[in-house]
């Protein structure tokens, strides 16, 4: 078995052995879709016949990919827990370094255990509103395509952070700052931005998060813009490249 596949394996089944990854990037973001339908149900039983059921639909559609799409960027934070605890700063650092595995390999196994288990917490996410709810999947293409660039710009989003940061604690407060302040300018954390041309332009592109979930959203019965779907999803590969990139010039700037 390569070394890649060793790290990978072991990064991944870490991640899932942790019952505390479960319950905050699992659990949590299933309850609070839950709750959220369960008084959306409650209110829409006040009309009647398919009106209602279109109702609850397009509810549970927009809760799901917002929270899908939201806490692939909290978990996020598993990548800088695993890179300064394991990597920077923690006791095994040294036991790593002492390995005649390059610290590279650890990095590539790490990025893709994070990357993996976005993934899979997402299929979750999504599968089990889908089951309990029903949503509109809307184009498939354009769903699979938001969904990939979402996990693979969380780990960029990740790996900036902790590049730039000098501690884990640091990394996390930024982290957090970054992923709440998203939701926040999103519209999506029950604080009235207000309705003016300005605060509809910030809760629709002021992030990657509202340009996602709206994206996916477009190519539903809730939105229904293919062609603003189209627009999202190329926002979403720029800002993706331009995170790859951003990368690519501090960790050479850190070797250097």
């Amino acid at each position: 078995m390569s070394q890649f596949t060793l790290i990978f394996t072991h990064y991944l089944k870490r991640a899932f052995r942790h019952p505390v990854n479960l319950l905050i990037y699992i659990a949590l973001p299933l309850g609070l879709a839950a709750l959220n339908m369960l008084g959306a149900v409650g209110m829409v039983e006040l009309t009647e016949g398919a009106d209602a059921v279109t109702e609850t639909t397009a509810m549970a559609t927009f809760l799901t990919m917002l929270f899908m799409v939201a806490f692939q960027f909290f978990s996020g934070e598993q990548l800088i827990y695993n890179i300064f605890d394991d990597l920077n700063q923690g006791d095994m650092r040294w036991r790593l370094a002492a390995t005649p595995v390059p610290k590279r390999a650890f990095v590539n196994g790490i990025v893709a255990a994070g990357w993996t288990f976005n993934i899979i917490q997402g299929i979750v996410i999504v599968g089990v509103m889908a089951l309990a709810f029903g949503i509109y999947w809307g184009n498939l293409l354009i769903l699979v395509s938001v969904f990939l660039l979402v996990s693979v710009m969380s780990q960029l989003l990740a790996a900036l952070i902790a590049l730039l940061s000098k501690t884990r604690k640091t990394a996390t407060i930024v982290s957090n700052i970054i992923c709440f302040g998203m939701m926040l300018l999103s519209g999506t954390l029950f604080i009235p931005l207000g309705d003016s041309p300005v605060a509809e332009f910030v809760m629709q592109y002021s992030s990657p998060l509202p340009i996602a979930f709206r994206a996916i959203l477009y190519t539903t019965p809730v939105l229904d813009n293919m062609n603003q779907a189209i627009i999202n999803l190329g926002i979403l590969v720029a800002v993706t490249v331009v995170l790859a990139g951003a990368v690519m010039a501090v960790g050479r700037r850190r070797k250097a």
